[in-house]
């Protein structure tokens, strides 16, 4: 996977009044095309008069809209229980050009809260330099939000290079207001130097997948978590990594064994769209 990231101060975020939402239909959805350029700030300043359809099983709200460059997505989740599970796993957008329903091609989209020690040992490791004054500014704040964004390409694709062609990488951001949470996202629509890309051209029609939820490790933990406090159990494990570590089920069960519990955070939710693309 090519992760592309990006971090950012941990501030409460507001989440202004969207539009009602339609209704998801069986017939593919059409793209509005973005008059104007779209901020990737996780608020709907750029959403006005957009059409919302709904997802009957998560009840999620998302609108789609369109460029020249990019497809942008806004995914409105209005309680607890219907985002709980997005915060654990984070958002993943599967596209294909040929109609199908392939997980080959896509991009993780997936928010973590960092100490400013851990957000300079990831710049530090992507390559980038930081002198003494650059990291004593980092420390000041004590946590971070690391958006990143990591592009699935299960064959191993390799994208067209053009260095005269200047494209977006995949990019998001989140907001919450209350119970209301808000995911903008950016994918590019070429592939042209961006391994993340869709491959499509305004006017087109794309399958769209949207995927979020199911067991992973940080569910585990805190499932984990809450069964020691309840015995009153001194235990420490061992630290799970980030990857999911079990295959994932709709009953919100860690497949393979274990007696866990049913819970709406590990639940999966998944659908897929035809989606045609606004021309200019």
């Amino acid at each position: 996977m090519k992760r592309q990231w990006i971090a950012i101060p941990l501030v409460a975020a507001a989440i202004g009044a969207l539009g009602v939402p339609g209704l998801a239909k069986d017939t593919p959805v059409s793209s509005q095309w973005a008059a104007g350029p779209m901020k990737i700030d996780g608020l709907d300043l750029d959403w006005q008069g957009a059409t919302f359809l709904t997802d009957p099983s998560s009840k999620a709200q998302y609108a789609v809209k369109n460029d020249g460059r990019n497809l942008y997505v806004l995914f409105l989740f209005n309680d607890d229980r219907s985002a709980s599970t997005i915060d654990y796993t984070g958002l993943t957008v599967f596209f294909n050009t040929e109609g199908k329903k392939s997980k080959d091609l896509g991009v993780h989209f997936l928010k973590k809260d960092v100490t400013a020690d851990a957000l300079i040992a990831s710049l530090e490791k992507s390559g980038e330099t930081l002198t003494d004054e650059k990291k004593a500014e980092l420390r000041k704040q004590q946590l971070y939000q690391m958006f990143e964004a990591d592009v699935i390409n299960a064959k191993k694709i390799p994208a067209p290079s053009d260095p005269a062609v200047k494209t977006d990488p995949p990019a998001y951001r989140s907001a919450r207001k209350q119970r209301a949470r808000s995911w903008e996202l950016r994918i590019p629509l070429s592939r042209i130097n961006q391994a993340g890309g869709i491959g499509a051209e305004p006017g087109k029609t794309i399958k769209l997948g949207f995927e979020w939820g199911g067991m992973t490790s940080e569910a585990m933990k805190d499932m984990m978590a809450g069964q020691i406090s309840r015995g009153g159990a001194a235990h420490q494990g061992a630290e799970l990594t980030d990857s999911i570590a079990n295959p994932r089920d709709n009953a919100g069960t860690l497949s393979g064994g274990g007696d866990y519990r049913r819970d709406q955070r590990t639940m999966l939710h998944s659908f897929w769209t035809d989606l045609k693309l606004a021309a200019q």
